[in-house]
């Protein structure tokens, strides 16, 4: 395989990243599976499904009797998945396999380099009249809380971390331009936004996200041992709700002219 383009921050040891890859599902699965369920994806249909993580989506594009094909950095947690061909490549400098109704990715261009190349290598892999479907956050409201902004200290040296390794923090808005850029049509988005428990499988999936970036948080200096316990103890702590990230599910039609 080429070398990777896609310098991923979340490529790493962290030996409970399958935990908070399920509970990431557990979040946002609900409105990636409402938004495909719109399009009709069912038997007879060809999908790629990018970043497939766990391959919640593509098993559950399976189980609707679509034909699937799940590609990944990493692939050990796809071994397994029945009904869907895996392979491991990487969108940002490997050649994708083509002539799909529907491509989807949920939470992988904010990671990727060369954004709009990987936009259009997506494209490519349509056929005329397929669906792409990108899902990326913008994480402006990640944290709002009743009483005001809930560890806002923390938050931003987690994304300062996130960003030395090219991620974008309002990736959810810029795949809409993105996405007509590639010159597809009838271009929509939405965005939607979850109020998130303490201690919930929500909340528990934030917490691993600062458990996963500690070590680098801690080497930047910008927090301390202190602050960032402190923060995953109130994300444990029933008594505490904030609002997540906006999921932005963008969808376009590659023209059949």
């Amino acid at each position: 395989m080429a070398e990777t383009a896609v310098r991923y921050v979340f490529g790493t040891s962290f030996e409970r990243e399958g935990e908070r890859l399920r509970l990431g599902e557990s979040l946002w699965d609900k409105g990636t599976k409402a938004t495909l369920a719109d399009l009709d994806v069912g038997p007879g249909w060809r999908c790629l499904e990018v970043g497939a993580g766990r391959g919640s989506i593509a098993a559950w594009l399976a189980g609707r009797g679509a034909e699937v094909t799940a590609v990944d950095l990493d692939v050990s947690r796809l071994v397994g998945l029945r009904g869907v061909d895996v392979r491991e490549l990487d969108i940002g400098a490997d050649v994708l396999p083509g002539d799909f109704d529907l491509v989807h990715g949920r939470l992988v261009m904010q990671h990727v380099g060369d954004r709009p190349a990987a936009v259009a290598a997506l494209c490519r892999s349509l056929r005329p009249g397929g669906h792409l479907v990108l899902e990326d956050t913008d994480t402006t409201s990640l944290f709002s809380h009743a009483n005001g902004p809930f560890h806002p200290e923390v938050k931003r040296a987690a994304y300062d971390v996130m960003a030395d390794a090219g991620y974008h923090p309002r990736c959810g808005l810029l795949d809409v331009d993105l996405v007509e850029a590639a010159g597809l049509v009838d271009v929509r988005a939405v965005g939607r936004a979850e109020v998130v428990r303490g201690g919930s499988d929500g909340g528990r999936w934030f917490a691993l996200w600062l458990a996963h970036l500690r070590p680098a948080m801690l080497a930047r200096g910008t927090v301390s041992e202190v602050d960032i316990d402190r923060a995953v103890a109130d994300l444990m702590d029933t008594r505490h709700r904030w609002l997540s990230q906006v999921m932005v599910t963008v969808v376009g039609r590659k023209d059949t002219g």
